[in-house]
C-alpha cells in the first residue's frame, strides 16, 4: 500500500510520511478496513479472550486459531514513548520532533498499540499520560490511528 506524496500534516509532530505505510498483509487486514471506517480495533482470541497484537496463527495461551475483532473505546495510556528530535534522512527535516509511542489500550488488557503522539509539546507527554485516538486520512485508502492527549 503506498502512501500519497499529497498526504498532509494535519497534527503536531506527525511522522515522516515514509513511516506510514503500515505493509497490510491477510492477518492484518481486518485492523485496516476498520481504520477506514475510524474504528479502532484489535485481534483477541475468540476462545479464551485474550488480546493479541499482531495477530499470530495461534493464541499464545490457550492455542486457538480462531479470532474475533472487537471495537475499542479508542482510549489508551502512555506506557513508554521516545522523541525523536533528529531527521532520519534529510527528507524528513519538516516532520522533527515526531513521538512514538507504545500505548495501553483500554479494554482491552495486555494489548498494546505502537503508533505516535500528537497535538502536543514533546515535553508534555509523560509515562502514563492519558490518550484518545485521532485519526489521519493517508490517501483514501489508508487511515492510521495516531493518539493525543485525552
Amino acid at each position: 500500500m503506498a502512501v500519497s506524496e499529497e498526504a498532509v500534516k494535519p497534527f503536531k509532530n506527525m511522522p515522516p510520511p515514509t513511516m506510514t505505510d503500515p505493509g497490510a498483509d491477510a492477518r492484518t487486514q481486518p485492523f485496516w478496513d476498520a481504520t477506514k471506517d475510524r474504528k479502532l480495533t484489535a485481534p483477541q482470541c475468540a476462545n479464551c479472550g485474550q488480546f493479541r497484537m499482531p495477530p499470530t496463527m495461534f493464541c499464545p495461551n490457550c492455542l486457538s486459531r480462531e479470532l474475533q475483532w472487537p471495537v475499542l473505546p479508542g482510549l489508551g495510556t502512555v506506557y513508554t514513548f521516545i522523541v525523536i528530535r533528529h531527521p532520519l534522512n534529510p527528507g524528513a527535516a519538516d516532520y522533527v520532533p515526531f513521538i512514538p509511542a507504545v500505548i495501553d489500550a483500554d479494554d482491552a488488557p495486555g494489548m498494546r498499540f505502537i503508533s505516535n503522539v500528537v497535538d502536543c509539546e514533546p515535553e508534555d507527554v509523560k509515562v502514563g499520560m492519558r490518550v484518545k485516538v485521532v485519526w489521519h486520512d493517508v490517501s483514501d485508502t489508508l487511515t492510521l490511528p495516531f493518539w493525543a492527549p485525552a
